[in-house]
């Protein structure tokens, strides 16, 4: 950490404010941001595994052989519940639930600022929460993570607003990338979950930002060059029969997605009604989480392990163990089970891998008893880990929905997919691995509402571009479907609830298709070049609503447009009002809009020169005629309709 902080100060004394433009600094600090983007992540996953080993790892162990001890286990995530929100709500309140929303509300509103001790308190918050059992996800943390070290950069460095929330988003990518080693998904989620925008200045420090995460990654940490979830075989041929099933999957995971969301907020509201005590909160939550980990399929000698496993599976629990409970932590001990899921009847890929060394993990379902037991097995997993991770957020925890979500999506994908191995003729089904993995991405596209940011993630996360178009396509309608229920992805939802309504860059081009023609004032006051200050003042005073007047000559023509600051700077003189004509102080040869312009190139208009009224002509060379006004609050009237209407 010296040696990072000299070279820190060094980049700073090289690089004072004002001496090189804004661009190049935030470059270098968006690749000093990706690297420690990228080892927070290696920081934050050694957290966890550190702090399971020492808590629940051993009384699994203990409950395995003598059942007394089961009920410790239970009270653990309590314990860690409690601590988490009394530390969070100590140091850090914005620390607690699942960071995104602070993210997007820092950028939105608040300049891209966050504080410095953030970083410090989620990382630790989160890995206690994660390690204790609680059933929520790493991506959330490591994204607030990885924004409140590029907010810090640069605030530290004096940048401009504008330079600082892109720095913020290179930090979240940077996190998703390192987390999921995806680098193009943390470009995308940073675009279009962070930002809300795809600006081209804004990409380049995003994209140094996720790349050097990821190169961090693959040398600390672990997953190295792998995906995430390796060794799967599945393929889409473009067989037509299979359709129908993934467009009923997509519909499915939207539904889903939608539940998800409406159970989260629905435990925080009641929790918060009936537990009005924080400490009570935590314990009596953390007691529940416990318990729904622990009791799942009690009958079983080991119930925390699925009816059969692939021999990959039975010789991680001989080499270490056994594993958590699947309702515990993040669950990817569980997705990887459901996405390598295949019937044996059906032929695949791995038929010819299986001489293969990453052969092993692949679980071959020989005949409908193994696939009913698979199914009674994955399919309350899917019920109980929405309810176990609203239960972690309503009691105080930290950590993301991400997790949650890819779980969510997995497990319900298998279900459907055994379902339909089950009933269907084999021309019309896939694996259920298959189902798996587009389950994944659908719900994650249905509760962020980032279908770009889902289908990426869920491909870089598993390597299997063969089945992207399946992916696609259910992404999509589950995206559809949830945003036709409730408008609010699952971040946006956590700040309206508390009163914040927030703009997006992709709201805003809403106004891309609205013209020009059908908001401008087509009847408007003018004043000629010739007409005095005076003459001006009378004419502004009968025309309160237009804050500046155009100068016209007799024919029509445009000279000029005389702004307020305009004639306050004469009335603050010493001259006559008499003695200054129009074209005197008229602001001339000023940006004129087409009739054809949309109001989002409106907008950048009015930026470009910081007016409120711009003239609209018609024509071309001699031939331009003014034919109306475009005032800038008649641009946001219009921007706020629209929004009220799509509400």
């Amino acid at each position: 950490m010296q040696t990072l902080d000299r070279f820190l100060d060094l980049l700073r004394r090289c690089l004072p404010k004002g001496r090189l433009p804004a661009a190049p600094v935030t470059l270098v600090l968006a690749s000093v941001v990706g690297v420690l983007g990228g080892y927070g992540a290696v920081l934050f996953t050694f957290l966890i595994d550190l702090v399971t080993e020492w808590s629940v790892e051993p009384f699994v162990r203990l409950s395995a052989e003598n059942r007394a001890w089961v009920i410790v286990l239970c009270v653990v995530p309590a314990l860690g519940l409690l601590l988490v929100s009394w530390f969070t709500r100590r140091f850090a309140p914005e620390a607690q639930g699942h960071g995104v929303p602070e993210v997007i509300t820092a950028v939105a509103r608040h300049d891209g600022r966050i504080r410095p001790r953030v970083s410090l308190v989620k990382i630790l918050a989160s890995g206690v929460c994660i390690g204790t059992g609680g059933s929520i996800g790493r991506e959330g943390p490591i994204v607030q993570i990885g924004a409140s070290l590029g907010s810090v950069a640069g605030q530290w460095f004096g940048l401009s607003p504008r330079h600082i929330k892109v720095l913020v988003a290179a930090g979240a990518a940077a996190g998703i990338s390192a987390t999921f080693n995806a680098p193009l998904a943390g470009v995308m989620f940073a675009s279009e979950i962070i930002l809300g925008s795809f600006a081209i200045e804004s990409l380049t420090p995003i994209v140094i930002a996720s790349v050097l995460a990821d190169v961090v990654q693959a040398h600390s940490g672990e997953h190295g060059l792998n995906p995430a979830f390796p060794q799967l075989y599945h393929k889409f041929q473009g067989a037509w029969m299979e359709l129908p099933s993934y467009v009923l999957m997509g519909i499915l995971c939207g539904l889903a997605a939608v539940l998800f969301t409406k159970l989260l907020y629905y435990v925080e509201d009641v929790s918060e009604r009936r537990l009005p005590q924080w400490w009570a909160r935590a314990l009596v939550l953390g007691v529940l989480v416990g318990i729904a980990g622990v009791i799942y399929y009690p009958s079983k000698p080991y119930p925390f392990m699925p009816p059969r496993v692939s021999p990959a599976a039975e010789a991680e629990v001989q080499e270490h163990g056994l594993p958590l409970p699947p309702l515990f932590g993040v669950g990817y001990g569980v997705v990887d089970h459901t996405l390598h899921l295949e019937n044996a009847a059906k032929p695949t890929r791995s038929d010819a891998a299986e001489r293969d060394e990453g052969a092993e993990k692949i679980l071959r379902l020989d005949g409908p008893a193994e696939m009913l037991a698979q199914l009674w097995w994955l399919f309350p997993l899917a019920l109980l880990k929405p309810l176990v991770t609203s239960l972690t957020l309503g009691g105080g925890g930290s950590g993301g929905i991400f997790a949650p979500s890819l779980f969510l999506g997995a497990t319900l994908g298998a279900s459907f997919g055994l379902v339909c191995n089950l009933i269907l003729p084999d021309s019309l089904a896939a694996h259920p691995g298959v189902y798996a993995i587009v389950g994944m991405g659908s719900v994650v596209a249905g509760t962020t509402h980032g279908t770009l940011s889902a289908i990426l993630i869920v491909y870089e996360m598993t390597d299997t571009y063969q089945i992207i178009l399946p992916i696609m396509i259910a992404a999509g309608l589950a995206s559809v479907v949830a945003r036709f229920i409730d408008p609010e992805s699952i971040y946006l939802k956590k700040l309206s609830r508390r009163g914040e309504s927030i703009a997006r860059g992709h709201e805003m081009h809403r106004l891309e298709h609205i013209m020009v023609r059908d908001v401008m004032k087509r009847y408007f006051p003018t004043v000629r070049p010739s007409d005095n200050v005076a003459e001006i003042i009378r004419v502004a005073k009968e025309n309160e609503d237009f804050e500046s007047l155009p100068v016209m000559k007799e024919d029509g023509r445009l000279v000029g447009i005389i702004r307020p600051a305009d004639l306050a700077r004469v009335l603050d003189s010493d001259m006559s009002p008499y003695l200054i004509n129009a074209e005197d102080i008229a602001m001339m040869a000023p940006i004129a809009l087409r009739t054809d312009a949309n109001l989002l190139e409106a907008l950048s208009d009015f930026g470009a020169r910081d007016v409120e009224t711009l003239p609209v002509e018609t024509g071309s060379g001699d031939s331009r005629r003014v034919v109306g006004l475009l005032l800038r609050s008649d641009i946001m009237r219009r921007y706020r309709e629209e929004m009220l209407r799509k509400r």
